[in-house]
């Protein structure tokens, strides 16, 4: 049961990035391991910034550089994943506190990896 209709409010700051996932390896015909090749998806989602009091409460946990991403469906495995937005790189990391069964929104933080530049190897 959902408590609060966050759709409009995610439409309105959502913006285009891509997710990197680390993939599925496996074993070839010939029992050979074949290590995973990453997977791009374009996808999109509210990124936005984390506020001055939350990254206090974090202890350094968190930094201004690092995001929050809000969508309506789930981003997928997490482990290994990145996004790249906006010329940045950040790291996957589940919310703890994850709500989406009441609020229909699927919350992940974003830690800053590296700044990059188009044509720079990502994955």
């Amino acid at each position: 049961m959902r408590y609060f209709n966050f759709d409009n409010l995610i439409d309105k700051y959502t913006v285009d990035f891509t997710a990197i996932n680390s993939g599925v390896g496996g074993y070839d015909d010939l029992g050979e391991w074949v290590a995973a090749t990453p997977v791009k998806t374009d996808m999109r989602g509210a990124i936005i910034g984390i506020s001055e009091t939350k990254i206090y409460r974090s202890d350094g946990v968190l930094t201004e550089k690092d995001k929050e991403l809000y969508m309506k469906e789930p981003l997928g495995p997490i482990d290994k994943a990145y996004i790249l937005y906006d010329g940045n790189k950040y790291k996957v990391e589940a919310n703890p506190q994850n709500n989406s069964q009441f609020t229909g929104v699927y919350q992940y933080t974003l830690k800053w990896v590296s700044a990059f530049k188009a044509g720079d190897r990502l994955g």
